[in-house]
Order: structure tokens, then sequence, then C-alpha cells
């Protein structure tokens, strides 16, 4: 199993932009072959204890709107099949003007996974 994490930062007052064409990926995701899960993860603030602000806390307000695409993939193959697809490709290129920083992808083997998923019954 593969897991991918793309990045990005966008201007506050679009991010309406950007979950409406991660909605369209999402959406093309579920008849990908070869994809197992996804998720979109959008920012909201920041951890004081998570991260290095002590003092500050949560009234640190963020100067952009962070994401996060997540998905589980069976391969790299099939997950570089989809992302080099015209309508994936399209879909990004309508994001260029939004970006503020990004989109920056990790790729990750999972080390450990709680709960596990696989298709075992009980």
């Amino acid at each position: 199993m593969l897991i991918g994490q793309t990045m990005f930062s966008v201007r506050h007052g679009t991010e309406h932009r950007a979950e409406r064409a991660l909605q369209e990926l999402a959406g093309l995701l579920r008849g990908s072959a070869g994809h197992t899960s996804h998720r979109v993860l959008r920012s909201f603030g920041m951890s004081p204890l998570g991260s290095a602000l002590r003092d500050e806390g949560r009234e640190v307000t963020l100067s952009d709107v962070h994401f996060v695409f997540e998905t589980e993939w069976e391969s790299l193959e099939k997950h570089d099949e989809f992302y080099k697809s015209r309508p994936v490709q399209t879909i990004y290129g309508t994001l260029q003007s939004i970006f503020t920083s990004g989109p920056f992808e990790v790729l990750y083997d999972a080390v450990v996974e709680e709960p596990q998923h696989d298709s075992a019954t009980v």
C-alpha cells in the first residue's frame, strides 16, 4: 500500500474554490483503478501543544488556508496513472491562480497502522 499526501495552501477567501476542485478530484478517484481510500483535510487553527508556539496558542491566525489531499493506492503505478491523467492535470491547472504554496506530494509506506484496513472479519 502507498499513501500520498498532497499539501498546498491558498489565500483566505479562495478556499471554496479549492474545496470544489478537491471534490472533483475525489469524484475522479472513486472510479480509479488501484485507489483504496482518500480524505481531504482543511486547516482551522494551530495547536500550541503540538508545535513550537508556546505562549501564542490558538489565537495565532493562519495567514493562509492549508489543505491535505490524502490518497491510498495499491501501487505506485496506479497512483502515477491517476495523477498523469488529463482530468487531474486540468483540475490542478485551475488551482494555480489561488495557490500560495504547493502543491507538494509526499509518498509514504505504512509502518504502523491502527486500526488495520484489511477485509478480515472477527
